[in-house]
């Protein structure tokens, strides 16, 4: 706001500046014979300008004038502006009359000829500073408008990001307590690492809200504390084994990406088999791309009907986040494997 009031007043300054200039130079370059009273008068019907231009700005303001539609505001000007030129042709002729620099050829001329005569004269600046002053104002419209729309954008991929972004499955939550509560007695070292790993994962889930991308490091540490409670839950069921390139560690993914996979994974692939199953977990480079990559055991048909609504929601948020330089595949490595990937733009 303050932005905006120094940029004014150095524009109305300015202009009523070059205002006097303006008829200075003309009148000591191209004028025939003096003229009396002339740079006093001049001073005079600058002071009047600026004064009656500033008013008018103000009731521009709080008439909301700036907020009608296009033809409301053309009627408007015109009008405003010969209102305010007509008292200003008012002003100017008493003002000169009280200090006593009216030109005698004037004399002759009743009060209200010479007003109007004066205010047409005006109305040509009058019109021009409301013509600058409501082309400014709908340029700096037309910006806010681009600013407003940008954030509105930006805060509604924020909301979207959040409601599609991956949460702990409450069942995982009751499936850990039940076997921490299974580990205490006989197996307290176990139950400890148990508790320290759920309370990371919670610990996560909730940072998570409030970031769109955390370090891979992280995230694959994070990941391996939810396999590591799942392990505790499937016993022998479950074999986990890792392929990464360390390079990638410190490479920045979506946040719970790796878990969601990996939960889809146990979700509708081990759960259902009955003898349990693999997963294998990789990370590297490929083609400007970091790719990460959860094979898993089960049927690659029903794994991907069944989680059609989570595929739907990583790759809406995958877009989101990189447009379509990011996608998300499904593959059947062979019967009974199947390969999620994500490629991630470098």
């Amino acid at each position: 706001m303050r932005k905006h009031t120094t940029r004014y007043w150095v524009f109305q300054l300015g202009g009523w500046s070059l205002y006097c200039l303006g008829y200075g130079f003309f009148y000591l370059t191209i004028r025939t014979r003096p003229q009396p009273f002339f740079f006093e008068q001049l001073m005079m019907h600058a002071l009047l300008g600026l004064l009656f231009t500033h008013v008018m700005r103000a009731v521009i303001q709080r008439t909301g004038i700036l907020e009608c539609s296009f033809k409301k505001q053309v009627i408007s000007l015109v009008a405003f502006s010969l209102c305010v030129s007509f008292f200003m042709g008012i002003s100017s002729i008493t003002a000169e009359r009280l200090i006593h620099i009216q030109v005698t050829q004037s004399e002759q001329y009743s009060f209200l000829n010479i007003a109007i005569r004066y205010a047409f004269s005006y109305f040509h600046f009058i019109i021009l500073w409301n013509l600058i002053y409501f082309t400014y104002h709908y340029i700096q419209k037309a910006k806010q408008q681009k600013i407003d729309q940008a954030k509105l954008e930006s805060l509604l991929k924020e909301l979207e990001i959040r409601t599609i972004k991956a949460h702990i499955n409450p069942h995982f939550i009751f499936n850990s307590l039940n076997s921490i509560r299974a580990l205490v007695v006989d197996e307290p070292e176990k139950a400890r690492l148990a508790i320290t790993q759920l309370s990371n994962i919670l610990r996560n889930s909730m940072h998570s809200d409030k970031t769109e991308k955390t370090l891979f490091e992280k995230e694959l540490g994070v990941a391996k504390d939810y396999l590591g409670l799942e392990q505790i839950r499937f016993e022998n069921r479950l074999c986990v084994s890792y392929s990464i390139d360390e390079d990638t560690l410190d490479q920045p993914v979506p946040t719970m990406v790796l878990q969601a996979l990996i939960e889809n994974a146990l979700r509708f692939g081990i759960d259902n088999e009955v003898k349990g199953g693999s997963i294998h977990i990789s990370s590297f480079f490929s083609n400007s791309h970091h790719v990460l990559s959860v094979q898993s055991s089960g049927d690659f048909e029903a794994y991907s009907n069944t989680q059609s609504t989570a595929i739907y929601k990583l790759q809406t948020r995958l877009e989101l986040l990189y447009d379509t330089d990011a996608s998300f595949e499904l593959q059947q490595v062979k019967i009974g494997l199947i390969d999620a990937i994500v490629r991630i733009p470098v």
